[in-house]
């Protein structure tokens, strides 16, 4: 009886601290808004946390979103390393990296971007050639996408990957196999 008489007085103060000119003129609406604002904030906290689960993974993923992008555009970018220097013509590992773009990525990170070279010029015939050399792989009515940029893909030239490699075989020891055991039973390690 205590609790129903304290929070029927709460209940009171609270309509009556909202006395103003709203409640002057219909004081029906103030407490059916009041009731109203109640009953939403009770099944709110009914309900917590699940309302706020879902914005909550979207904004952890968005980071993750924004990362893949980047590391599709790093991957379909065409260096200074792809193109014969002075001409701007694509060397035959541009070629090819054009074509499993166009071809083998997933169809939603099929842009091509070109790294932006010293002159705006190089950069244009770079477009240019890329742009030339896609069409033959791209469907007819369908222009591919190549957009510059200033982001450098990460890598080494084809040469020098070629060269420690063959450097590293040539440095290999022999294959042995370890001697023989004549003991019966003998573990051999």
């Amino acid at each position: 009886m205590k609790i129903r008489l304290i929070a029927c007085t709460v209940v009171v103060t609270v309509i009556l601290g909202w006395a103003d000119s709203t409640w002057a003129h219909n004081p029906f609406h103030c407490l059916a808004t009041f009731c109203h604002n109640v009953h939403r904030d009770w099944k709110r906290n009914n309900c917590w946390p699940q309302p706020f689960v879902c914005p909550d993974r979207q904004l952890v993923r968005e980071p993750f979103i924004t990362m893949v992008a980047n590391g599709w555009q790093r991957q379909n970018t065409l260096s200074d390393d792809y193109f014969q220097p002075g001409t701007n013509v694509l060397t035959p590992a541009g070629k090819n990296k054009v074509r499993w773009i166009l071809t083998e990525a997933p169809e939603n990170h099929r842009t091509l971007y070109v790294y932006r070279a010293i002159r705006p010029e190089d950069t244009a015939k770079r477009i240019s050639e890329v742009q030339k050399l896609a069409q033959h792989f791209m469907p007819e009515g369908e222009p591919p996408t190549v957009l510059q940029t200033n982001i450098r893909a990460k890598g080494w030239p084809a040469q020098q990957v070629d060269h420690v490699n063959r450097k590293f075989i040539e440095t290999m020891p022999p294959p042995r196999l370890p001697a023989a055991s004549t003991e019966p039973g003998a573990a051999t390690n």
